[in-house]
C-alpha cells in the first residue's frame, strides 16, 4: 500500500523516488535552521506485543536489551497491560505477566534508569486464539461489554458492543500499577486505552482518570490519551475536551497513525493549544527493510515537523521474515539488528531530551530536521531523487560552528547497516555549512555549536 507520508508506509524507494525524481536535477539547495526550537523530543521503544521474545536464546535476548536501551538512549520502553491477567472479574493470573516481566527484568538490567510505559494490548489474538474469536478492544470483556448476535439477513455472528464501565477500567489499570510496583517495576507513562476510539469517549476517559488519581495518589503515572487509531478521532476527543469536559485529567496528547484519516498538524496544534505535548505512541509509518529505511525516514520527519516530541515505533522486534523491525528474532534463536534501528540510534543519541529546530525543506531534498540539545546540534539531509545534489548550503539560525569540522554519517543503499562516517571541514567560526547529499542518501551532520 502507498499513501503519503501522513498515512500508511511508502513501500519502498521506488515510491519515494517517483516523488522525488523530478526534482533531482537540483544542483543546490538551501536549507535554514530557524533561531528558535520547538518541542521536546522523547523517544522510546515498543515491546507491546512479544510473539517474538521466547524464541530468542539467552544470549541474544542480552543483546537486545543491551542494543535497545543501552546503546541507543530511549527514555522509555512501551509494554502490555494484559487482559489476559484478568479474564474475568475478581480473578488475577500473574503468570499471564511472566513473559513481559523477564523482558522488563533483563531491559532494567541493562539500564537501570529506563522508563516504562504501561499500555492496555487488545485482547483479541490473545493467548493464540484467532482475532475473530473475540472483539477489538483494549479491556477484558467484564469491562468493555460485547454480545455475539447473528444478523437476520446473512446469518453471520459478530461482536456487538453494549457498554464501557470506567470505574472498573480504572480499577483494572490501578491493579497493574501496583502489581509492577510489586515486582520492582515503576510504570511511569499509562495510556488510558488503546486505540478503539468508539468504544470508550472522552468523558468516561476523565472519570478513569480521576479515579486513578484518587485511587493511586503520588504513585499515578503520567496519564496518556487518546492513542487513537488515526488522526481524525484524536482531534475528535480533543474537541469533546474543548467542548467542556477540559484537558486537565490527562499529561500527554496521543495518538496512532495505524488508520490514515484526518490532519496531524490540526491535532497537534489542539495538543499545543491545550498546553500538552504530543506523541505518536504507534508510529506506523516509518519503518525498513534496509534497501527502503533511509527514505522512509520521511515518514518520521514529517511527524516531528508536524509536531510531534515524543515517539515509538510499533513492535521493535519482529520475527526473521519482518525484514522492516528494529530487531529480527532470527529462526536460529539469534538476534539481527537492521539498519532502522541504527537511523533511530543517531537520533535518539543526537537529540533526546533536546528540542527539534524548524527547518524549511527546499526543492531537491525529500526531507529536513535539525534538533539541538545544549551545545550539540545536528542537522538532517534526505535526498530521495535519483541524482546527487551538491553544494546543499544549511544556514544554521545565527549559531556558530564550534572547531573546524563536523562529524557526518550517511545512509544509502551501498552502506553499511550502521551507516558510513567520515569528517566535514567547515571553516572557523562558521555560521553555515555545506556539503554534498548522494541520491537516495541520509546525511546527519553532527557538531558543536558556541
Amino acid at each position: 500500500m502507498e499513501k503519503t507520508f501522513g498515512g500508511w508506509v511508502l513501500a519502498g524507494v521506488s515510491a519515494v523516488a517517483a516523488a522525488a525524481g523530478a526534482l533531482a536535477e537540483q544542483t543546490s539547495a538551501v536549507v535554514t535552521v530557524a533561531e528558535q526550537p520547538a518541542q521536546k523530543m522523547t523517544y522510546g521503544m515498543d515491546f507491546e506485543r512479544l510473539w517474538s521474545w521466547d524464541t530468542l536464546k539467552p544470549e541474544a535476548k542480552k543483546r537486545l536489551a543491551d542494543v535497545s536501551v543501552k546503546e541507543c538512549r530511549v527514555q522509555y520502553v512501551r509494554v502490555a497491560v494484559r487482559g489476559l491477567a484478568e479474564p474475568e472479574e475478581g480473578a488475577f493470573k500473574p503468570e499471564a505477566y511472566a513473559e513481559i516481566l523477564d523482558l522488563m527484568s533483563h531491559l532494567k538490567a541493562a539500564r537501570p534508569d529506563i522508563q516504562f510505559f504501561g499500555s492496555p494490548r487488545p485482547i483479541s489474538g490473545e493467548d493464540g486464539k484467532s482475532r475473530r474469536e473475540l472483539p477489538y478492544t483494549c479491556y477484558p470483556l467484564w469491562i468493555t461489554s460485547h454480545v455475539k448476535k447473528v444478523h437476520p439477513k446473512t446469518g453471520q455472528t459478530k461482536w456487538v458492543f453494549t457498554g464501557f464501565d470506567p470505574v472498573k477500567a480504572a480499577d483494572y489499570l490501578a491493579r497493574y500499577v501496583r502489581f509492577m510496583k510489586d515486582k520492582g517495576f515503576a510504570i511511569a507513562y499509562l495510556d488510558l486505552k488503546n486505540e478503539i476510539d468508539r468504544l470508550i469517549k472522552a468523558g468516561q476517559g476523565k472519570a478513569m482518570a480521576e479515579r486513578l488519581r484518587r485511587e493511586l495518589g503520588a504513585e499515578c503515572p503520567l496519564l496518556i490519551a487518546p492513542s487513537s487509531f488515526e488522526y481524525s478521532g484524536a482531534a475528535d476527543w480533543m474537541n469533546a475536551c474543548s467542548e467542556g469536559l477540559g484537558t486537565g485529567f490527562f499529561d500527554i496528547a496521543s495518538t496512532h497513525n495505524t488508520g490514515s484519516r484526518g490532519s496531524l498538524e490540526n491535532f497537534a496544534a489542539q495538543a499545543r493549544a491545550a498546553g500538552k505535548p504530543v506523541w505518536n505512541t504507534e508510529l506506523h509509518s516509518w519503518r525498513g527493510p534496509d534497501e527502503a529505511a533511509a527514505t522512509n525516514t520521511a515518514n518520521l520527519f514529517y511527524q516531528i515537523r508536524s509536531g510531534v516530541g515524543g515517539i515509538n515505533d510499533w513492535l521493535s522486534l519482529g520475527n526473521e521474515k519482518k525484514d522492516f523491525k528494529m530487531f529480527r528474532a532470527m529462526d536460529d534463536g539469534s538476534l539481527e539488528v537492521m539498519r532502522v534501528y541504527y537511523i533511530y540510534k543517531q537520533l535518539v543519541n543526537t537529540s533526546g531530551g533536546g528540542h527539534y529546530v524548524p527547518t524549511t525543506l527546499p526543492a531537491g531534498l525529500l526531507s529536513t530536521a535539525a534538533f539541538v540539545r545544549g551545545k550539540l546540534m545536528t542537522v538532517w539531509l534526505l535526498n530521495g531523487g535519483g541524482a546527487p545534489l551538491k553544494s546543499v548550503n544549511v544556514e544554521l539560525g545565527g549559531r556558530t560552528v564550534a572547531g573546524a569540522a563536523l562529524r557526518k554519517v550517511a545512509w544509502g543503499a551501498d552502506m553499511p547497516r550502521e551507516g558510513r562516517s567520515g569528517a566535514l571541514s567547515v571553516p572557523a567560526k562558521a555560521r553555515s555549512v555545506r556539503c554534498d547529499v548522494d541520491a537516495r542518501t541520509l546525511l546527519c551532520l553532527e557538531f558543536e555549536i558556541e
